[in-house]
Order: C-alpha cells, then sequence, then structure tokens
C-alpha cells in the first residue's frame, strides 16, 4: 500500500485554521487514470510507465479553501473486476466518489452506470458523485461522445467534469469543487434550508456552469 502525507498549501496558511478530514474515493474500470489523477493531485507528476494498482492505495493532502483546510484522504482502487468487492470499503464512510472513465474507451464509460447504483445503493446518504471524463490529452482519439457523457451525468443528478492527469488540466478544479461544495452543504445546513435542489446542472464539461441552488422561498 502507497502511503504519501504532508499539506501542500498556496499563499499563506492562518494559524489555528479550522480542518476538516474529506476521504475520497476512486472508482472505475482499470487502466482509465485513476492512480494518476492522484499522483498528479498529490505530487504533481504524471508518470508514463502503467502499473497496476493491487487492491488499493491511499494518498493524501490538503487543499485551502474558505479559510477552513481540507484534509484528503484519496483511496485509489483497482479497477480489476477481482477487486471489486474492496470497493464498498473504501467508499461506505466517503464524502464523494469520483467515477473515472477513459474518453477514448467505451467499455469504460458504460461501467460508470453499474458504480453510480452502487453508489446510491450501499455508499452514504449525502456522497458527492463525480463522473470523470479523463485523457482529454487525447481529445483527437475520442469515442465517448463530450454531449453525451454530460446529458448523462445531468439525468443522473452527478457532477461531470474532464480531466487530463498528464498534463494536469481539470484535476485540481475537481478538488476544489468538492471543497465548494462542502461549504455550500454546511451553510444550508447552518441556515436550516429546507428546499435544497439535489438535481445538479453539469452542462459545462469542466464544471464551471454547473447550478447547485437552493430554492428557498423568500421571506
Amino acid at each position: 500500500m502507497l502511503a504519501v502525507s504532508g499539506p501542500i498549501a498556496y499563499g499563506i496558511v492562518a494559524e489555528n485554521m479550522p480542518q476538516k478530514d474529506v476521504k475520497v474515493c476512486f472508482l472505475g474500470n482499470y487502466c482509465v487514470g485513476k492512480t494518476s489523477i492522484t499522483k498528479r493531485f498529490v505530487k504533481g507528476r504524471f508518470d508514463e510507465e502503467y502499473t497496476s494498482t493491487i487492491g488499493a492505495a491511499f494518498l493524501s493532502r490538503s487543499l485551502y479553501s474558505q479559510n477552513i483546510e481540507y484534509r484528503f484522504a484519496l483511496w485509489d482502487t483497482a479497477g480489476q473486476e477481482r477487486f471489486r468487492s474492496l470497493a464498498p470499503l473504501t467508499y461506505r464512510s466517503a464524502a464523494a466518489a469520483l467515477i473515472v472513465y477513459d474518453i477514448t474507451n467505451q467499455q469504460s464509460f458504460d461501467e460508470v452506470n453499474f458504480w453510480i447504483s452502487e453508489l446510491r445503493r450501499d455508499g452514504p446518504e449525502e456522497i458527492l458523485i463525480y463522473v470523470i471524463g479523463n485523457k482529454v490529452d487525447l481529445e483527437s482519439y475520442r469515442v465517448v461522445d463530450r454531449e453525451v457523457a454530460e446529458s448523462y451525468a445531468q439525468t443522473k443528478g452527478v457532477f461531470h467534469f474532464h480531466s487530463s492527469a498528464k498534463t494536469g488540466q481539470g484535476v485540481e478544479e475537481i478538488f476544489y469543487h468538492i471543497c465548494q461544495m462542502d461549504s455550500t452543504k454546511s451553510s444550508i445546513k447552518e441556515n436550516g434550508c429546507r428546499h435544497h435542489q439535489n438535481t445538479v446542472d453539469v452542462s459545462d464539461s469542466d464544471g464551471n456552469k454547473d447550478h447547485h441552488r437552493c430554492r428557498c422561498r423568500s421571506t
């Protein structure tokens, strides 16, 4: 099991900053880039040589958002079918799940529905579900239609992002979005909103135009 710890921060960190532990699990077929995304996020690098994950691997990193230190615990699960029984051990207590598919592999996208069903059945009630179309650096080889993928995510009420573990495109944005959603959820709980809209509009492929609105009645 690979373990990497230690926060990576940008800017000045205030003393006594509130901390939140955020567990994130990675799901999806083998060779879609789950391990590469975690390494890009934690270590800032991409390894050209592919190494298959055995069972599950753990890495960690901190981000600072809204004056809070978010301490991410990242669980990277093996994509081979023989390891699927281990997946519930990672997602049952997770705050967010990233289901990764390869935009050049239709079968990897077809498997996304299986993982969403698993999470909705056995995952935490408030888990944030992200569908990640990885390897956009291979756009010319795309076989998964961009609009179809985004429309599918919208009908399922989950977030959709595109990323490239190789170039780093979109990777940071995913985790900052998780921070943003946690902040929004905390604000809703504090304000006692009972009219929160669970359906998410993810019409923009990079997650920049999602509409996660609170439909409170005006008073």
